[in-house]
């Protein structure tokens, strides 16, 4: 009796230490996603590409894949002033799911504005033009520290999935 009584307590006590954690490295986790949001508005790329881990790799919504925080933070700067300068951004995290203690899987819709024209290779923007996108985040935490392994992006097809216009 005593020991299913201890083995009782002792889950409930875990259960509840392991909420706790989770609840503070998701507050963690949501504030590097709001961080990457002010860095992205500021087009300040060296904050952005700051929370990936070293060996970490983006792979944009057009399908490139970049490999390394380096790497990362050189296709930022070279699409800076033509991509990436003419928009703001905000991010809606929607769910932060733990797969193990120190691993963690973000979904995040992003809505994407241009604050004015500009031209990519694929497409003219308008100002007030809006995309909207998936990312899809893994999360690490090392020494206490939790950083971007893996960055997937989606473009969302608006005539496959529309969306409600947002406002800034």
């Amino acid at each position: 009796m005593k020991q299913t009584i201890f083995a009782c307590v002792f889950a409930f006590v875990t259960t509840a230490v392991f909420a706790q954690s989770h609840e503070k490295d998701e507050m963690a986790i949501r504030r590097i996603i709001q961080q990457q949001q002010t860095a992205w508005n500021k087009h300040d790329w060296e904050a952005l590409s700051s929370y990936f881990t070293d060996d970490g790799t983006l792979i944009n919504f057009v399908g490139e894949i970049w490999k390394s925080k380096p790497e990362i933070l050189s296709h930022f700067k070279l699409l800076g002033p033509c991509c990436l300068e003419p928009t703001s951004l905000r991010f809606d995290v929607k769910q932060v799911r733990f797969l193990t203690p120190t691993l963690v899987m973000v979904y995040t819709e992003e809505t994407l504005f241009a604050d004015k024209d500009y031209t990519v290779p694929f497409r003219q923007y308008k100002k007030g033009d809006t995309d909207y996108k998936w990312r899809v985040d893994v999360f690490e935490k090392k020494n206490d520290e939790w950083k971007i392994v893996s960055m997937q992006m989606t473009l969302i097809n608006q005539l496959i999935s529309p969306h409600k216009s947002s406002d800034k």
